[in-house]
C-alpha cells in the first residue's frame, strides 16, 4: 500500500518537519512585526520633537536679533541661553533617534533572515510535496499493476470466487472449503498382493484391491 511505502514516508517526514519550521518562524515574526512598527512609530515622535525644538532654536534666534537690534543684551542673553538648552535637547533627541534606528536595524536584520528562512523552509516543503505526490503517482500505477495481476475464476463445485495470480502455474477450480472436502474423500487402503498402499475416492464405485504394479504382471 502507498501509506507503507519508505520513500513516501520519508517523504512526508520532511513536509512535516518544513511545516513545523514554518510555523515556528512564523511565532517569531509577529513579535518582531510589532516591535518594528513600535520602533517606527518612537521614530515618528521623535521626528515630530526634533521639528518642534529645531522650530523653538528659530525662534529663540529670531527673538535674540529682535533684542540686539533693541539693544536689549539682558533679553537677548536669556533667549541665547534658551536657543542653547533648545539645541543640547535637540541634540539629546538626535542621539535617541540613532538609537532607535540602530534598534530598527538590527530588527530588520533579524526580520530579514527569518523572512528569507521562511522563504527556505516553504521551498523544501513544495520540493518535498511535489516529490511526495510524483512518487505517489509511480506507488498507485504500481499497485494498479500488481491489481492487475490478479485474476478471478470460479469453483467448479460451489461457484464462490477464487481468486488467482497470473504467474501461478495452475489455476485453482476448487475454493478452499471444496478442496479440504474434496481432499476427505480420498481414503487409503493395501493391495492384497504386495501390501502396497492403495489411494481411492469413496465415490467411486468400484474399490480396487489390487495396485497398478501387480495388475501389470497378470
Amino acid at each position: 500500500m502507498a501509506g507503507k511505502d519508505s520513500e513516501l514516508e520519508r517523504l512526508r517526514y520532511e513536509m512535516d518537519a518544513a511545516q513545523r519550521e514554518i510555523d515556528n518562524i512564523k511565532s517569531r515574526l509577529d513579535p518582531l512585526s510589532y516591535r518594528r512598527d513600535s520602533i517606527k512609530s518612537q521614530i515618528d515622535s521623535s521626528n515630530y520633537r526634533i521639528a518642534d525644538l529645531k522650530h523653538s532654536v528659530d525662534n529663540e534666534y529670531q527673538a535674540v536679533r529682535i533684542c540686539q537690534q533693541a539693544h536689549n543684551k539682558l533679553d537677548a542673553d536669556n533667549h541665547r541661553y534658551r536657543a542653547n538648552s533648545f539645541k543640547e535637547a535637540l541634540q539629546r533627541e538626535y542621539d535617541i533617534k540613532k538609537g532607535y534606528y540602530d534598534q530598527l536595524n538590527n530588527i530588520k536584520y533579524d526580520f530579514d533572515s527569518a523572512v528569507s528562512a521562511l522563504r527556505d523552509a516553504k521551498a523544501r516543503k513544495q520540493r518535498a510535496r511535489d516529490a511526495f505526490n510524483a512518487r505517489l503517482a509511480i506507488v498507485k500505477a504500481e499497485n494498479e499493476r500488481r491489481k492487475a495481476e490478479w485474476k478471478e475464476t470460479h469453483c467448479r463445485v460451489c461457484g464462490k470466487a477464487i481468486r488467482y495470480h497470473v504467474d501461478w502455474k495452475r489455476v485453482p477450480d476448487l475454493c478452499p472449503e471444496c478442496k479440504e472436502k474434496e481432499k476427505a474423500k480420498w481414503r487409503e487402503t493395501n493391495c492384497k498382493k504386495c501390501g502396497k498402499p492403495i489411494r481411492y475416492n469413496i465415490e467411486w464405485t468400484h474399490i480396487p484391491t489390487i495396485c497398478s504394479t501387480c495388475k501389470g504382471k497378470h
